[in-house]
Formats: C-alpha cells, sequence, structure tokens
C-alpha cells in the first residue's frame, strides 16, 4: 500500500504541479440487477473494483442508464460532475451502440474503460474491429511489454522485461493496431494491445468518424459481462493493478482540474484542436473554441513561415467550431494551422501526405 500510495503521489505531482488534491468523485459504471452475484463473496462482481478505488480516498458512485441519450439533465449531471468515468465489466456492449455511442463519446469528463467488448466499431468505435479474443483458462499469466516505459504510470515497476498483466481468464481486442490511439502495453506473446490511451478531439483511427470529446483510456484485463460464475471480471497482477491506479490518478487529476461543459453550452477556453485525421491526405477537420465572440483568422503555413492558405476570415460566435481543410495543391510535408482572435494565438503541427 506505501508503495502505492507514493506512485499515486508522485503522478499527481506530475500532472497538477504542487497543487494540493485529495480524493476524488468517481462515477463507475456498474450493473446491479441481482442475477450477477459472485457466489464466493455474495457480491457484485464489479465489487473488487469498487473497493479498491474505495481503499484509495476515492469516493465511488455506481451508475448505469441504458440509454444516455434520451437521458434528464439530473442522470447527466451525475456524469458530467464527475472526476472520472470507469465503465465496469458488468455493463451490455449494447448500451454503448447507435445514439448511445456519440453521447457517450461526446461527454468531455474522462473515462475508463474496462467493458473491451464495447470498444468495437459496432459499439462505441475505439478500435476497427467486429470481434473480439477471449481465453478462458483460470491458470493462464498474461504479461505486458511496456510500449512507453518512461511514461509515470509505470514508476516502481521493472519494464526491462515483460510486466505480469492478468492472472486468469480474459477477454481482448482482437488488434495489434490502435489506430490514433498510443498503445501503452500490448501482450508479450502475440502483440494484442492491453492499455491504450485516446487523446482529446483526435479521431480514434483514420476514418472512424467518432472523435473523444475527453481522455479516453482502454486497460484490458479479465473477462467482460460474463452471466455465471466463475466471473473472472477482476485479473490484474500487482503489478497491473498498480498501473491501474496510477493511471486512474491521472485521470482525476485531469477531470478534476477541467471545467464541466453542457452539451451545447459554450467552451470555457479559447483553443485549437489537433485536426483529425492527421496525416491527412486530402482533408481534415480542424475544430477551435471560442469562450465569447471574436473576429477570428485561421491560416495555413507552412515550414518557412509563409501563409500558403487562408481558411477563415471574418466574425464567429461563441462555441465550437470546425473547418475542412482541403490540401488539394500543397505538396506533401510539415504544415500549421494558426488561429488568431484578436490577441489570443494557438498554432497546431499538420501532415499532409501523399
Amino acid at each position: 500500500m506505501a508503495l502505492r500510495k507514493a506512485v499515486w503521489i508522485a503522478l499527481l505531482a506530475v500532472c497538477v504541479g504542487s497543487a494540493a488534491f485529495a480524493g476524488g468523485n468517481i462515477v463507475y459504471v456498474i450493473v446491479q440487477d441481482g442475477v450477477k452475484i459472485d457466489p464466493d463473496t455474495g457480491e457484485y462482481p464489479d465489487m473488487p473494483y469498487i473497493y479498491l478505488l474505495e481503499d484509495e480516498g476515492y469516493t465511488v458512485t455506481p451508475f448505469f442508464n441504458e440509454s444516455i441519450s434520451t437521458a434528464g439533465q439530473e442522470t447527466l449531471d451525475t456524469l458530467y460532475n464527475a472526476d472520472l468515468i470507469i465503465m465496469g465489466r458488468s455493463t451490455p456492449s449494447t448500451i454503448y451502440m447507435d445514439a448511445n455511442k456519440y453521447a457517450w463519446n461526446d461527454i468531455p469528463k474522462p473515462i475508463i474503460n474496462l467493458e473491451l467488448w464495447n470498444c468495437r466499431n459496432t459499439r462505441l468505435n475505439w478500435f476497427n474491429t467486429t470481434s473480439m479474443a477471449s481465453n478462458t483458462s483460470e491458470a493462464s499469466l498474461v504479461n505486458a511489454v511496456i510500449e512507453e516505459p518512461a511514461d509515470p504510470v509505470f514508476a516502481g515497476i521493472d519494464v526491462s522485461a515483460p510486466v505480469p498483466w492478468i492472472q486468469g481468464s480474459y477477454d481482448a481486442v482482437g488488434v495489434t493496431e490502435a489506430g490514433n490511439g498510443i498503445v501503452m502495453a500490448r501482450m508479450e506473446t502475440d502483440g494484442t494491445v492491453l492499455f491504450v490511451r485516446f487523446e482529446t478531439d483526435i479521431e480514434f483511427y483514420d476514418g472512424a468518424g467518432d472523435v473523444p470529446a475527453g481522455p479516453r483510456t482502454m486497460i484490458g484485463n479479465g473477462r467482460d459481462n460474463s452471466g455465471a460464475a466463475p466471473f473472472h471480471y477482476y485479473t490484474f497482477t500487482l503489478e497491473s493493478e498498480k498501473v491501474f491506479l496510477a493511471e486512474v490518478a491521472r485521470m482525476v487529476a485531469i477531470g478534476s482540474g477541467s471545467a464541466v461543459r453542457d452539451r451545447g453550452a459554450a467552451p470555457s477556453d479559447f483553443g485549437l484542436s489537433q485536426n483529425y485525421p492527421n496525416p491527412f491526405n486530402p482533408t481534415t477537420t480542424i475544430e477551435f473554441n471560442l469562450p465569447a465572440p471574436s473576429d477570428v483568422r485561421l491560416t495555413l503555413v507552412n515550414s518557412l513561415g509563409r501563409t500558403v492558405r487562408e481558411l477563415v476570415a471574418g466574425g464567429y460566435a461563441a462555441g465550437r467550431h470546425h473547418v475542412t481543410v482541403d490540401a488539394s495543391g500543397l505538396g506533401s510535408g510539415i504544415y500549421f494551422c494558426r488561429l488568431e482572435a484578436g490577441s489570443l494565438v494557438n498554432v497546431r503541427k499538420l501532415m499532409v501526405t501523399k
């Protein structure tokens, strides 16, 4: 426990500098239907996650709604006021499809996804796959190759060799490619992704058409939505449990420091999001936020600092705006998109590939 706390405190120092931080509000999406009960504990099989988080000092609120796309404001406030949302394993993947997909992806708060089946392109569309893989051996040990060993979530863990990650039965996203996600860890045996981060406002994969409105993390361990004992929802090793807690702390720090944005409300900050897709040919989409009505100039600049195209010039209302950029006629290479609104300036790097 002392090492776990040390990792947590060190990570929070990275995330929020010297700011004091205590606890955090986590909404945990869990099905409490009286059917899925672990006979060994007499409780819902998601509860080991919740107890672990509560032991770490977090306030955990159980939540379930089959259709947040039609939910009332009070229900949405539960999600939008959280520092972090965790999608538990007991949730059926069907509640994350169709209109609900857009509602979940549009939540600006950080989300950690444990329910891997809802990551398919027929559900939340985080990965370009329709299938999943399962291993039902209770004795199996899965080792992970760490792709980003310098990241603070791996502090205190020996990553010079594959790290024990899953002990027991598990489901896995059946892909080795994570699109535009950042692969943090993958299976030693076949490279299947185990731990992936997706950045805000970047398309999940090229051509997905779906973009997260807040930071997203997928962490793989355990079985999803299995309806009978033994459930094997929680199969983290001691090492991967430490990584999970460190990632929770990182995401809570992000969520507690960001303003809650109501759907349809003007953003609180001026900003230029990373274009998606990137690299691109010939078109890409750029989004910018205006907290107040502004005269805006959006330009495309080459690596020599010369303006090669004016994309936007004129007055815009407060809110989120999208601009499609057509790079036809431009050569391959690195360009910069420059957003100006009064004295405020934001710049993003783009790459054209032909």
